[in-house]
């Protein structure tokens, strides 16, 4: 094996370059710092316009009733809360299963199942409550189980001709629930609830 030599004159001054650029390049000049922070600014400005939203779908809750499965636009749902302490009301509409003290305000609890005609209504003291997020109009819709938080999109889901409290269908034979139309029912046809 051949022995190289080594310029070590040559490696000295490699270094003392490449120190020198160094400290150079982390020397803090205000002409330095203003040219860094427009250079940032072109490069976010840049950066926002190239950006396109990943999924043009809608935020669904996925829920089941019975043996059935539903989805609520997330906008419409204000908060989840399980099943529990409804106070049935005497004489209440037979779609209503009571009233809940949230956060010392009471709410109605409607039962979806019951007013979309679900062929079994699982067990009637377990479940969880859909409080929706409408002003005026604060009542909750208890649900037997929540599945999932999934996108939709428009292109994936159809028009159910003639559905009362269903707007389309997804894949999945994922009913998308009216939530317009189920609290007309409720407010309008009922008139209990009307303020």
């Amino acid at each position: 094996m051949k022995r190289v030599a080594i310029d070590w004159d040559n490696v000295r001054s490699r270094l003392r370059a490449s120190e020198s650029a160094l400290a150079e390049a982390l020397a803090e000049g205000p002409d330095r710092i203003e040219a860094a922070y427009r250079e940032r600014a072109v490069q976010l400005a840049q950066g926002q316009t190239e950006h396109q939203p990943v999924s043009s779908g809608l935020p669904m809750l996925i829920f089941r009733l019975a043996q059935e499965r539903y989805a609520v636009e997330l906008q419409e749902v204000a908060e989840v809360l399980p099943f529990a302490r409804c106070t049935p009301v005497p004489g209440g509409p037979p779609n209503f299963l009571g009233v809940i003290n949230l956060r010392g305000d009471l709410r109605p609890v409607l039962d979806l199942g019951r007013l979309l005609a679900c062929s079994e209504n699982g067990n009637s003291d377990s479940g969880f409550v859909l409080m929706l997020r409408r002003p005026g109009q604060e009542i909750g819709l208890k649900v037997d189980r929540i599945e999932e938080l999934r996108e939709i999109r428009p292109d994936d889901s159809g028009v159910v001709p003639g559905g009362r409290y269903v707007k389309g269908v997804a894949s999945g034979a994922l009913m998308l629930l009216s939530v317009d139309a189920v609290l007309g029912e409720v407010f309008l046809k009922e008139g209990v609830l009307s303020a």
